[in-house]
């Protein structure tokens, strides 16, 4: 009986990231997975982007064709979805799922689909995907400065990213390991959208919930 296989990290990346990568198929039970030009395997996405296209068109499928300003590309979900079915075009959702390939069209089969109705979310995931791009990087530390500093994000975006680091480590410090109540986490750190962030956190499977209101980080 083959092993039970570890949940595979949902990496955060561009469209054009997937599309301009190589698909690797592997035997058995070890997932597939995209080779992006910087180097990353990755098996499982985490994307932001707008619905540009929906429809089935006669697929035995469910679709959505979302855009993030870099690429577009498919989600199908090939089994009933109530995620698709409440999505408009002109949404802008978050999605986690799993890359694939047929023939040589690139397309994702969603896990997790949610709508972002603060769209500040899409500032931070830019801002995100740069300074990852800038750790991935040969760089001089003098040229990597100078490019922090051209995009240094603007104060409401970085209390975003400040606050959500300032939750994230108040979860890891206050889980002794049967998880930590949300409530706790709310009044240790005094934010006030702390539960707006664990929300955030959830969907993007950086955390889950072992029980109504009680979270652990996945590691």
């Amino acid at each position: 009986m083959p092993e039970p296989q570890k949940r595979q990290i949902a990496y955060k990346a561009r469209i054009a990231d997937l599309i301009n990568g190589g698909y690797v198929k592997e035997e058995g039970w070890t997932p597939n997975y995209i080779i992006t030009k910087q180097g990353k395997h990755i098996s499982r996405i985490n994307l932001i982007g707008t619905i540009i296209s929906k429809g089935n068109d006669g697929q035995d499928y469910q679709s959505l064709i979302i855009d993030d300003g870099t690429g577009s590309i498919s989600l199908r979900a090939f089994e009933k979805s109530e995620a698709i079915n409440n999505t408009e075009i002109g949404d802008v959702i978050i999605v986690i799922g799993r890359p694939r390939e047929y023939g040589s069209e690139k397309y994702i089969v969603p896990e997790i689909i949610k709508k972002i109705n603060n769209n500040k979310w899409i500032n931070v995931r830019k801002i995100e995907l740069e300074i990852e791009d800038l750790k991935t990087a040969e760089l001089p530390v003098k040229e990597r400065k100078v490019i922090i500093e051209d995009v240094e994000p603007k104060e409401q975006t970085k209390d975003i990213i400040n606050n959500s680091q300032i939750v994230y480590e108040t979860v890891k410090e206050l889980d002794s390991g049967q998880g930590v109540d949300i409530g706790d986490i709310i009044k240790k750190t005094g934010i006030k959208e702390a539960d707006e962030i664990i929300k955030k956190f959830l969907m993007e499977g950086e955390m889950f919930e072992i029980r109504p209101g009680k979270i652990k980080i996945l590691e």
